[in-house]
């Protein structure tokens, strides 16, 4: 069958040859709708898990927690997203998202919630603050003192300032940040010193001095996940693994 006609100077397709070539295309063309469809069904077959996790939460803890499940999942994929603890309700409610991690109560039938952290804040602030030498800092040694915040609406922030107002003390709030990693940024920067849960300030353990902090106020962040919720086995899987991450880096920090 004569495909090209090489009677002139410049080849040219014959019409069988285009013919050929057409047929020649559609089959090709199918093996990569074949390809496709391969990969569409793999898709389908991995559990997309969608995880909720407050501002400020440690990224490291995020990282281990999914190399965890990547080493006997890998069927597995996760999704962090970063919103305000009230988002991550909404989206646990209304079944958008499959776990959460957040800093306050959800107190409704439908979710099932378990203390994920409960820790002591503690006071940061620089290697030379003149409050570093203390072995413990009372609320009362923040009279006057350069202090970082966080915003109001935090769970922190509200501690705190009930705190301050049941010991009469005010400090001088120089700065508010929304996250940990602000506030501890602001301190390392010598701008004042400020007081957090120290799981939250891991990134910056290097540069600044915790120290315990009275009166005794505690963090708690709760994990969050719908009763009936999809996916549940690969939910837990990974509720257990950000566990473990949780579990490695306080026991971690206990040998410091």
């Amino acid at each position: 069958m004569e495909l090209i006609d090489r009677s002139s100077n410049r080849p040219v397709v014959t019409e069988r040859g285009m013919r050929v070539y057409e047929e020649i295309d559609r089959i090709l063309s199918g093996v990569d709708q074949i390809g496709q469809a391969i990969a569409a069904i793999r898709a389908k077959e991995r559990s997309q898990i969608t995880v909720g996790v407050m501002p400020g939460f440690p990224p490291s803890l995020l990282s281990r927690a999914a190399q965890i499940v990547r080493q006997d999942h890998p069927d597995i994929s996760i999704s962090f997203i970063v919103r305000s603890s009230e988002f991550i309700s909404h989206g646990i409610l209304s079944r958008k998202m499959d776990l959460g991690i957040i800093a306050r109560e959800l107190d409704h039938p439908q979710v099932q919630t378990n203390l994920f952290l409960d820790q002591e804040m503690v006071a940061v602030m620089r290697p030379d603050h003149a409050l570093a030498e203390r072995d413990v800092v009372d609320i009362s040694d923040l009279q006057g003192q350069n202090f970082i915040s966080f915003t109001s609406g935090s769970v922190s922030r509200q501690m705190m300032d009930k705190a301050l107002e049941a010991a009469r003390i005010e400090p001088d709030t120089v700065l508010q940040a929304t996250t940990a990693p602000n506030c501890c940024a602001f301190v390392a920067d010598g701008l004042g010193l400020s007081v957090m849960s120290p799981i939250f300030a891991e990134h910056s353990h290097d540069r600044l001095t915790f120290r315990p902090f009275t009166p005794t106020l505690r963090v708690q962040v709760q994990s969050v996940r719908p009763v009936d919720g999809r996916e549940r086995r690969s939910t837990d899987l990974v509720l257990s693994a950000l566990e473990a991450a949780r579990d490695e880096k306080t026991s971690a920090r206990a040998k410091l």
